[in-house]
């Protein structure tokens, strides 16, 4: 690599697995200024990287000091490695935190949003230990069990689900996750902790030369909620209270007591509004506690040859689709951020795990600058135009990065994307593999940056992945820009690094 110390900045990829942990170095006329974003992985396979090496490396390359800590939203793809690797962290220096406002305790919208999103949590973990006891025929079974394997997948973005004999008291369920952004939130104290708005610029005295714009999360619950369709530009949105209706239908069919017991033990707020959610009136109610009396009553139903028309389980299965809306709703709350170099206006884009919401509401605000004397309006499409790194959302899913509004906006020659991911992990995913990255945005990230895409766990996309989607003369372009950016690009075992000169 051709005099590495040059550079305006340095984005360092580690390779610890599915998940994010980015050393960004800034050059400045004090010397470099180090932020890191984020520290968490579901596990490696395809590299033999620990996230302890990941962290001493942090510690070697920055001698301890971080000037920027950032954490931009509570999945354990993010923020494990803060938790696991908690004595290594304490031994650093950190002069500033960065978080959404989304984590901000004193916030009421932030409040609502986290009790949303306990409610969907409970809900889906409820449901996956009630689909546990779930009898029936072959098939029946089978399905059962697949639903539940998905759901448990989805909830390991939060923690591990807690053994069958614990209560699920909303987000406790995520607990580990949850004490590990607290602990980041904490590490700079009450001074050099801040909560970002969409919309904020950010021109620091210890970041001269660099300007930061917040484009995300959106205020807006609308937003928050707009996950975007599976192969699709349509939209849709998670219907606020399912989650929490669900949740009490699971918590009284998982007690395995009556209908009079369990209302008798609940509080006089908490009996109302489980009153309030019952679909039947009382008197055409059936308890169905008591097996033996209801096969009395309905024979045909119980009846062994009959178990494949039963709908016992049938209540459940929402629950697939609100674990897809928990996930999708905590990504969309993530901390996005455009970094600018003010000297010459490229920009460098951390979008998290954003979701479509979360990328569309960027387009919603008009940012001012002043550069010298003169004033001037900034605006998303701007920023994106300008991008000449992108940190692909959410491991390269269908799902975490816009078209229309966001990759074809990013028009720059010398764009470069960066991917964190594990392909095995993901795609050994069962029942249902995680297609991570996904076809079609992969081959179009490929085109895009002329195929300088860069992957945690194997470092360049492949010159056969360039060649299954590009030919001729767009081939041998791009064959050339990659050949030009290798003296800017670094492939080691613990990371991929690129330089911004």
């Amino acid at each position: 690599m051709s005099n590495p110390d040059a550079y305006r900045v340095r984005v360092r990829m580690y390779r610890q697995g599915l998940g994010d942990c980015f050393l960004v170095s800034f050059a400045t006329p004090g010397g470099p200024v180090h932020a890191v974003i984020d520290c968490g992985t579901l596990g490696a396979q395809m590299t033999d990287v620990k996230m302890e090496e990941v962290v001493a490396s942090i510690h070697e390359e920055t001698d301890g000091h971080l000037h920027l800590l950032i954490a931009t939203h509570e999945h354990k793809d993010h923020v494990s490695g803060f938790g696991t690797e908690r004595e290594a962290w304490d031994r650093f220096r950190v002069d500033r935190v960065w978080a959404a406002w989304t984590e901000n305790p004193r916030d009421p919208d932030a409040q609502a949003i986290r009790k949303h999103k306990g409610d969907l949590m409970e809900a889906v973990a409820l449901a996956a230990r009630a689909l546990e006891a779930v009898e029936g025929d072959d098939d029946e079974v089978l399905a059962v069990g697949e639903m539940r394997a998905d759901m448990t997948n989805l909830l390991g973005f939060f923690d591990d689900l807690p053994p069958a004999a614990e209560p699920f008291p909303g987000l406790a369920l995520a607990k580990t996750v949850h004490e590990a952004m607290g602990y980041v939130t904490g590490r700079a104290g009450k001074e050099g902790l801040q909560y970002l708005e969409p919309g904020q610029v950010l021109e620091p005295e210890w970041l001269p030369g660099f300007r930061v714009y917040v484009l995300g999360p959106p205020r807006s619950r609308a937003a928050l909620q707009n996950m975007g369709g599976h192969e699709s530009p349509e939209l849709y949105h998670a219907a606020g209270q399912l989650g929490s209706e669900l949740a009490a239908a699971i918590r009284f069919g998982e007690a395995g007591r009556s209908f009079s017991e369990y209302r008798a033990a609940l509080d006089g707020e908490s009996r109302a509004a489980f009153e309030k959610r019952l679909p039947f009136d009382p008197r055409f109610r059936v308890e169905t506690v008591d097996e033996a009396k209801c096969g009395e009553r309905f024979p045909a139903y119980y009846e062994k040859e009959n178990a494949w028309r039963r709908i016992d389980a049938d209540w459940l299965s929402g629950a697939g689709e609100l674990a897809l809306q928990l996930d999708s709703y905590t990504n969309n709350t993530s901390l996005v951020l455009a970094v600018e170099l003010v000297g010459d206006g490229r920009v460098l884009l951390f979008a998290a795990d954003a979701q479509l919401g979360n990328w569309l509401s960027w387009h919603e605000h008009t940012f001012t600058v002043r550069d010298g004397g003169a004033e001037r309006q900034v605006t998303a499409a701007d920023l994106l135009r300008r991008t000449v790194f992108y940190k692909v959302g959410h491991h390269a899913s269908h799902n975490a990065t816009a078209r229309e509004q966001g990759l074809e906006l990013m028009e720059d020659d010398d764009l470069v994307a960066m991917i964190p991911l594990d392909h095995d992990v993901a795609i050994k995913k069962r029942p249902h593999p995680w297609h991570m990255p996904a076809d079609a945005l992969y081959r179009r990230l490929i085109e895009r940056t002329r195929g300088r895409v860069l992957r945690s766990d194997i470092g360049w996309a492949t010159d056969e992945d360039v060649q299954k989607v590009l030919s001729g003369d767009r081939l041998r372009e791009a064959m050339d820009a990659r050949a030009g950016a290798q003296a800017d690009v670094g492939v080691d075992r613990l990371y991929v690094e690129l330089y911004v000169r």
